[in-house]
């Protein structure tokens, strides 16, 4: 923490000292913003299903971000954002926390009006938050997603369009035995861990409160054995349309997507043979609010649903690779599973591996004077492929219960009681199983200015 905080001054100090002197004179050149988030967080029976056996843990994650953000001119500003996200706890003398230290999270530049009036350009490490981020998303209530690479947005009058190129991963380029500093060179292997995400999303939004994107996203892997399928290079096609309202009325939210491409590709990786992508998605809200003076009650039915691998389909992968969306509260508060061709890993995950997932949930969400937020839901878990599996479709039933409370514009609270009641499918069956409940018990406080 020491480490982070020493980082986080004196990138501010390093900002402050770069500021022209003629800049130095103008109202507020820089603006700091940051987050400070604490979390308890009880997790029990996650390993065995078993209530004899003590498993459980209490654990207190946090993470702090602190960026500044400057406006050089009109159209010129950058966002340098440094950030720390571990567990609390000493974990070895003179050692506070569990996990590396303070790192760059966003660094860019943002050129506005660049060419046209209605086109910006972003450069650098950025979050890219796309719909409801099912495949683009910035993870904030865990560590967060960052992309490094360009994006350009299109602001019409009823229609952005955003385009991107980043590198997810790149190690194609090593420093050579030069006396040049700067001197690189193509290591033979060329294409180990090199990874391209690029793509396009636009939106629509008419009569104020409905929306209509459509997006088409390239993945490609010259990963020689790296994720996601040790060399390939697959599209995500996938429409969504989501209506809101803060009224009584109906409301909505509808997103489908599918995949094509290779998984696997003899040209791009080392397996030899060709591996065709072909996974889908489906996820849908549907519900109804009820407004009374200051109150919002939200009742509505969920399905959330990613495509498995089937084992008798050589050749073929049909399992959804999630690429680089959220994951928190899309099945649930309790986290158990996500929309992947490999749902889990409780227990040591799903015998037979990627079955995909099918979720249904019906739930209330209440709003009461704009400080208080009270929820309950209920789910219901199946595999989407049993492949060949003698065990059923069955995962589990699962219940959330949560709390938020606003207690300032800044500083809100947040409670979740999630239970999840495991099923044949999940746990399996014979002598030395167990399906006793997991349980997942948290608090958290959130800092953002």
């Amino acid at each position: 923490m020491k480490k982070f905080l020493y980082v986080a001054l004196l990138a501010v100090g390093v900002v402050v000292m770069m500021t022209p002197p003629v800049m130095a004179q103008e109202e507020k050149p820089f603006t700091i913003h940051g987050e400070v988030r604490f979390r308890g967080d009880y997790i029990n029976n996650t390993r065995d299903f078993n209530d004899n056996n003590d498993d459980g843990g209490l654990v207190f994650p946090y993470r702090v971000r602190i960026a500044a953000e400057g406006k050089f001119t009109k159209n010129v500003s950058t966002w340098i954002e440094i950030h720390h996200a571990a567990f609390a706890g000493n974990t070895g003398p003179f050692q506070t926390g569990q996990s590396a230290d303070a790192e760059l999270y966003q660094g860019n530049m943002t050129f506005d009006q660049l060419w046209s009036k209605n086109f910006s350009l972003r450069i650098g490490r950025q979050e890219i938050v796309a719909g409801n981020e099912l495949l683009l998303g910035d993870l904030d209530f865990y560590t967060g997603i960052s992309h490094d690479g360009a994006v350009g947005n299109w602001k019409l009058k009823k229609v952005n369009v955003m385009v991107w190129y980043t590198r997810p991963t790149d190690n194609a380029f090593s420093f050579a035995s030069s006396p040049l500093p700067d001197f690189i060179f193509v290591p033979p292997s060329f294409g180990g861990g090199v990874q391209h995400f690029l793509g396009g999303y636009a939106t629509w939004t008419f009569n104020k409160t409905q929306t209509f994107d459509v997006y088409l996203m390239d993945f490609i892997d010259r990963g020689f054995g790296g994720a996601p399928g040790g060399g390939g290079n697959f599209q995500t096609v996938g429409a969504r349309y989501a209506h809101d309202t803060t009224g009584t009325g109906f409301f909505w939210d509808v997103e489908a997507l599918g995949q094509f491409g290779q998984f696997e590709s003899a040209a791009l990786g080392s397996s030899g043979f060709d591996v065709d992508a072909s996974g889908k998605a489906l996820e849908g809200w549907f519900g109804y609010s009820i407004k009374s003076g200051k109150k919002i009650h939200r009742f509505y039915g969920r399905l959330e649903s990613a495509s498995g691998d089937k084992t008798n389909t050589n050749g073929k992968n049909e399992g959804f690779i999630p690429l680089f969306g959220d994951v928190h509260n899309r099945l649930g508060h309790g986290d158990w599973f996500q929309m992947s061709s490999n749902p889990t890993n409780l227990n040591g995950g799903v015998p037979g591996g990627g079955t995909g997932i099918q979720g249904l949930s019906a739930g209330y969400t209440g709003y009461y004077n704009d400080r208080h937020e009270f929820g309950v839901a209920f789910w219901q878990y199946k595999v989407a492929e049993e492949n060949g599996s003698t065990l059923g479709k069955k995962l589990g039933t699962g219940t959330d219960v949560w709390y938020g409370f606003n207690y300032s514009r800044n500083v809100s609270f947040t409670a979740s009681l999630s239970q999840l009641s495991p099923d044949d499918a999940l746990t399996g069956t014979g002598p030395g199983t167990f399906n006793d409940n997991v349980s997942r018990l948290y608090g958290q406080a959130r800092l953002r200015f």
